[in-house]
């Protein structure tokens, strides 16, 4: 998910009201991950979502501060180090948990 969302108010005329279908599409899959985390548990299944970082990708562009190799190096530690606590979150470097 991305930092967009919060930084939108929703009003006609600011030019992030265009991201409309991203920000529907995050919000879904968050509300996807928490329902999967309600869901699967029972199965001793963790599920939560990633926040990468801003990472220089087609989307994320070349002037993002994080390589793609290095975000996905911070993606493989944070499932590395996952366990039941995080079920439900949607995490960042570090092991930070994200509100949404």
């Amino acid at each position: 998910s991305s930092g967009i969302n919060a930084e939108c108010p929703l009003r006609p005329g600011n030019k992030n009201f265009l991201y409309t279908a991203y920000k529907v599409s995050k919000a879904g899959l968050n509300m996807y991950t928490k329902c999967s985390a309600v869901d699967l548990i029972k199965d001793n299944i963790i599920c939560f979502s990633v926040h990468p970082g801003w990472a220089q990708t087609g989307l994320g562009g070349p002037q993002a501060p994080l390589s793609g190799e290095t975000a996905v190096e911070d993606m493989i530690e944070i499932m590395g180090n996952c366990n039941k606590k995080h079920n439900g979150a949607f995490l960042r470097k570090g092991m930070n948990s994200i509100m949404f």
